[in-house]
């Protein structure tokens, strides 16, 4: 019953700044400046904020990036990744979020996903294929990180058990990268399943994991499906 175009609403559509979001074939547009700062957040050595050392960096990357928090699901990716040892031996892991000391961790709720992140990491063997990045990053950081990640042929996951939009996913997409995506809420609006990207369930995680490892190998063997 509420009249939308009434002057008294003014609707913002939610979505990526495509000055910062774009293609990573746009070369003459990359940010190629960021490019040592990005290798020395996903390939350097560990520290306060950073746990893990890839040892196979050339591998693919399986790339996400949210809040910690128990919704937007990281430490299920974590798991995932973890228990599907095709994955594991097609791609390497990076997940933005978060704080890597815990005691800097702003509640509650945060700290104890953090808590079971390192838990997962070392429970299972992953500081050689996983590198947690515990710090914010700035937009433009952001966007050419998304397209060197496009450059090494990986995927960007967002393992939400429920996501009321999801623009980390438009974000993604505008930058190149192949998204994988929870079909809980916007997400399944923004993505056309298997046409512009893949729905996957948040609550069957060895179905996601197969169906992303599926991917990399439909990859490996046939470049251009990517």
């Amino acid at each position: 019953g509420v009249d939308v175009f009434d002057p008294r609403f003014n609707i913002v559509s939610p979505g990526a700044d495509e000055s910062v979001y774009f293609p990573h074939t746009e070369r003459e547009r990359r940010l190629a400046a960021l490019t040592p700062r990005i290798e020395e957040l996903v390939l350097g050595e560990p520290g306060p904020t950073a746990r893990g050392r890839l040892v196979e960096p050339d591998r693919p990357i399986v790339f996400t990036m949210a809040r910690l928090d128990r919704i937007k699901n990281l430490t299920g990716l974590v798991e995932w990744y973890a228990r599907d040892e095709r994955l594991r031996k097609a791609a390497n892991l990076v997940v933005v979020g978060g704080h890597v000391d815990t005691t800097l961790c702003a509640d509650g709720e945060e700290r104890d996903q953090a808590l079971l992140l390192h838990d997962l990491i070392g429970r299972h063997g992953l500081d050689g294929q996983v590198r947690w990045i515990g710090r914010r990053l700035e937009r433009h950081l952001t966007g050419e990180l998304y397209r060197w990640v496009a450059d090494r042929r990986g995927v960007f996951v967002q393992p939400a058990l429920f996501e009321a939009f999801g623009l980390t996913v438009v974000e993604a997409m505008g930058s190149g990268l192949p998204v994988f995506a929870t079909c809980h809420g916007g997400p399944s609006e923004i993505i056309e399943d298997r046409r512009s990207g893949f729905h996957v369930d948040p609550n069957d995680g060895a179905a996601a994991a197969a169906r992303i490892a599926d991917f990399l190998a439909q990859c490996a063997a046939d470049p251009s499906a990517w």
